[in-house]
Parts: structure tokens; sequence; C-alpha cells
């Protein structure tokens, strides 16, 4: 095989290495991303540097660039890949379940359990800054899962509307802002603060489920336009 040399960005002379075949890259891939995972874990974001990545690889700066142009397309990545897996999880807890209310209990369920099996990586995207300080941001860069995975929850709040109801964009629109304060409520306390002494946390989790379903059926039933009642729930 032919040998290539990598070039650092700053001039520095990295190690001979193989070309590598499509397999290999891919793999290499995977090995940039989990390491780059460990130290943004283990030591947060200021330590994860294209340069400190290549010397835990063994390989030269300019190799790390030839798969991420930036930092920041690194981030992208690690992001990529768990939102990715978690809306994969999404459509798999959805086979087998009949109706549309039981396959958004089981995408709530789903969704609970995937962060609670996940808490680093919970953590890394939900209660750490980026460079950019913007998950808007962020989100604009990795259009294409994020658009699948909110486009999943659309679909399946969309299918609860009663028969012959066509819920309207800002039924969607408030059906998934209460499902999200509902599922990041519940995992901001079990993750965000573990110390804090819940009373039982299955009981927790079990409310935080039922109640996501009967904010979707208040919301239908409430008719075609919001409002908030002066007890506080929404009504039409």
């Amino acid at each position: 095989m032919n040998q290539v040399r990598d070039t650092d960005p700053d001039g520095g002379r990295g190690a001979p290495r193989l070309r590598r075949g499509p397999a290999e890259m891919a793999a290499l891939k995977r090995e940039m991303l989990e390491r780059a995972r460990k130290i943004y874990r283990e030591e947060g974001v200021e330590a994860l540097s294209m340069r400190r990545l290549a010397q835990e690889l063994g390989i030269s700066t300019m190799a790390i660039y030839s798969y991420f142009e930036s930092k920041k397309a690194l981030l992208d990545g690690l992001w990529i890949e768990i939102f990715e897996a978690l809306t994969d999880e999404l459509l798999d807890a959805s086979k087998g379940q009949r109706g549309a209310r039981k396959v958004l209990e089981a995408h709530v369920r789903c969704f609970l359990d995937f962060w609670e099996r996940h808490p680093e990586q919970f953590r890394m995207i939900y209660m750490s800054l980026t460079q950019s300080g913007s998950l808007d941001e962020i989100g604009q860069a990795q259009q294409p899962v994020y658009y699948r995975l909110i486009g999943l929850v659309r679909e399946r709040l969309a299918a609860c509307a009663p028969e012959g109801v066509e819920p309207d964009e800002q039924r969607i629109r408030l059906l998934c802002d209460l499902l999200s304060v509902r599922q990041m409520g519940y995992l901001m306390m079990v993750i965000g603060l573990p110390r804090y002494p819940l009373l039982d946390r299955e009981l927790l989790r079990e409310l935080t489920v039922q109640g996501a379903l009967r904010d979707v059926t208040d919301q239908y039933a409430a008719g075609a336009t919001l409002s908030v009642a002066p007890s506080g729930r929404a009504t039409g």
C-alpha cells in the first residue's frame, strides 16, 4: 500500500500512515467520536481540541481535520450520533403498538429510558455549553437528524387527535412544548440533580408518562382556540 504523511496545521509533521479504505475510514471516524465523547464527558468541552484528540489517537492533527473541518463540526458529530440513536429507538418503540395513544405512551417511556441509560450524553447535550453557547445554532448545523426527530414527535402527537379533528400548527406546537416540559423536567431532576431526595423515582416517572398523555387528551378536548383558564389549565 502507499503511505501518506499527514501535516499538522502548525507545520509539524505527523507520523506516516497507510492509506485507508472506506471501512477503515468509517471505523476511525467512530473511534474519533468515541474518544472525543470521553474527553468531553470527563474534562469538559474546553479540554476537547483537535490537537488533543490527535494525540489521544496517535495520529496527526491534519488527519482529524480531514474528517471534521472544525471543533464545532466535531461537536455536531457527537450530537448527531446521539440523536440518530435516540430516533432509531423511538421508531422501534412503536412497533407492535396498537393505537396512536399506545404509540405515544411507548414513545415517552422510550425517551425517558434512553436518557436514563445515557446520563453522560444527556449532560453533554442539555447541561453543558458549547463554544457557540446556543442550542439553536447546533440544531441548525444538524438539520436532517434534528428535524427527523422533531417530525416524529409531531407525527405522534397529531395522530392522537380525535377522529375528524385536524390539529392546526398552534395546537401541535403547544403539545410539543408541553411534552418537552414533562420529559425534560423529570430528566433534569433525576440526572441533573442526582442527590435530590426523591420520594419515589419510579412513581415520579410513571406520573410523568401519564401526565404527558393527559396533556394531549386535555388539549384536544379544549377546542380550536387556546387560552388559559383562571385555574391555570389551558382551555378552548
